[in-house]
C-alpha cells in the first residue's frame, strides 16, 4: 500500500476504466507549485472528455527530502494525482546517474501499482520530452499502449543555452528514440512544430495551445485599470526574459511620457532589483511584486493596461493567453510561436533585444489605449483558449490516435 499526505490508493474515488495516464516531466509539488503548472492545466481540460491519473516521476529541488515521498491527490472528480519525489544524492558528481536510475526504478514500481488499482490505461499522455515522452515510450513499450507527447520546451531553439544539438549524446539519442516512437506530438505552437521537425524529422503532429483557466482570467469592469497608466511584466525574469532590456526602456518611456507605472511580478533575481535601482527607477515608477499565486495574477492582469515581455527565446508564454482572456492588450517580442497569437487588434509585435523598438511600441500602445477592446480581445481569446476549447482538441486526437490502434 503506498501512503502519502494521510491517503492511499484505497481512499481515492476514481470509478473510471477507460482512463488516459499523464506523465508529465513538468509537475507542480508540494515543494514547488510552480514548475508545469501549464501541463496541470492541461490535464484538467483534457479530464472533461477523458478522465485522468497523473503519474509524476520528480526529484527534490529543494534539498528538504531525506527519503522519497509519495503523495496521493484527487484533484477533481476526474483527475487523480499520483505524485512521487525522491531526494537528491549526498554524491552531487554522482547525482545524475543516481536521479536517473531513481527515476526508472520509481516509474515501473508505482506505473505498476496504478494498474494493479485501476487496470491498463486506454493511453498514454506524455508531457515535456524528458521526462514526461521517455515515460511514455518505455511503459507505451512495456504495455504495447500509444503515446502523444504535449512539448512546452525551448530546447529546440538555437538561442536556448540548452539547444538540442549541444547537448551530450545519450540525451540527443534518447530525444530521437521519444519522437520516433510517438503516435501524435503536439506542440503548443507551430513555430515549436517546425523547430522540432528541423531537428529529429516530421511526426504526426497537432497543435494544441496551453490552456486557461477562464473562469479566473476574465475582463472585470469593478477593476479598471489604475491612474498612473501601469503595464505590467510577469515572468522569472531569469536571462531568457531580458528583464534588464525592460527596465532600461522602460525608465526611457518613462522619462518621455512621464504619469506611468511598471509592475514586475514574479520571483526576481537580486541583481536585478539592484539594476532598477541604479538606473534610477524608485517606488514611484516600477514595482517588484515578487511571486504571487495564480489567481492573485489574474487580478494584477484586470488591473493593468497592458502585459509587456521583452524576451529573448520563447515558445508560447501562458501569460499572454491569460492576458488576452482578462482583455489586455500585450507588447511582446517576436519569438517562439508568439507571432501566431497577436495581431494588430490586441498587441504589438517586436524584435528580440531592439530596446529602440520596445521604446516605440510603449509610446504607441500608451498613445493609442482606446484602440484596443477589452471585450473582444477576451472574447476571442475564451474562444480559443479555454478548457471547453482545448479539451475538445485534446480528446479529438485521443480519438484519432485509438482509432488508430
Amino acid at each position: 500500500m503506498v501512503e502519502g499526505n494521510n491517503k492511499t490508493i484505497d481512499h481515492l474515488s476514481f470509478p473510471y476504466k477507460d482512463y488516459v495516464l499523464a506523465l508529465p516531466g513538468w509537475y507542480p509539488t508540494w515543494l514547488d507549485p510552480l514548475p508545469g503548472d501549464f501541463n496541470q492545466r492541461h490535464i484538467k481540460a483534457a479530464s472533461i472528455f477523458k478522465p485522468q491519473i497523473v503519474l509524476y516521476i520528480g526529484k527534490d529541488q529543494t534539498g528538504r527530502l531525506k527519503k522519497t515521498e509519495v503523495r496521493l491527490n484527487q484533484l477533481m472528480e476526474r483527475v487523480i494525482e499520483y505524485i512521487v519525489i525522491y531526494p537528491k544524492s549526498s554524491v552531487a558528481v554522482l547525482d545524475p546517474i543516481i536521479s536517473n536510475i531513481n527515476f526508472l526504478k520509481l516509474l515501473f514500481k508505482h506505473s505498476k501499482l496504478i494498474i494493479q488499482k485501476w487496470g491498463k490505461p486506454k493511453l498514454l499522455h506524455s508531457y515535456i520530452v524528458m521526462r514526461g515522452g521517455l515515460a511514455g515510450w518505455l511503459l507505451g513499450r512495456k504495455w504495447q499502449l500509444p503515446f502523444v507527447l504535449t512539448e512546452n520546451w525551448t530546447i529546440y531553439y538555437p538561442a536556448d543555452p540548452g539547444y538540442l544539438p549541444q547537448r551530450n549524446p545519450v540525451f540527443r539519442g534518447l530525444v530521437k528514440e521519444v519522437f520516433k516512437n510517438v503516435k501524435r506530438f503536439l506542440p503548443v505552437t507551430d513555430n515549436l512544430k517546425q523547430q522540432a521537425a528541423k531537428l529529429v524529422g516530421e511526426v504526426p503532429s497537432t497543435v494544441i495551445p496551453n490552456v486557461v483557466e477562464t473562469d479566473i482570467f476574465y475582463p472585470e469592469e469593478s477593476l479598471n485599470p489604475k491612474i498612473p497608466f501601469r503595464f505590467i511584466h510577469v515572468s522569472t525574469m531569469i536571462y531568457q526574459k531580458n528583464p534588464e532590456g525592460l527596465l532600461r526602456t522602460f525608465k526611457k518611456f518613462n522619462e518621455q511620457c512621464g504619469n506611468t507605472f511598471l509592475q514586475m511580478v514574479g520571483p526576481f533575481p537580486k541583481e536585478v532589483y539592484d539594476y532598477a535601482l541604479n538606473i534610477g527607477l524608485n517606488e514611484k515608477t516600477i514595482e517588484f511584486k515578487g511571486a504571487v499565486s495564480y489567481k492573485e495574477v489574474s487580478q494584477l492582469l484586470k488591473q493593468t493596461n497592458a502585459l509587456v515581455l521583452f524576451s529573448r527565446y520563447e515558445n508560447l508564454p501562458c501569460v499572454i493567453l491569460e492576458a488576452f482572456c482578462c482583455g489586455v492588450p500585450v507588447i511582446s517580442t517576436n519569438v517562439g510561436g508568439i507571432a501566431e497569437v497577436i495581431n494588430k487588434d490586441n498587441g504589438i509585435l517586436l524584435d528580440s533585444e531592439n530596446e529602440e523598438q520596445l521604446l516605440q511600441a510603449l509610446t504607441l500602445l500608451y498613445l493609442n489605449y482606446k484602440d484596443y477592446n477589452r471585450h473582444i480581445i477576451s472574447n476571442a481569446a475564451v474562444q480559443t483558449f479555454s478548457y471547453n476549447a482545448i479539451g475538445k482538441k485534446i480528446n479529438d486526437v485521443y480519438e484519432e490516435v485509438l482509432k488508430g490502434t
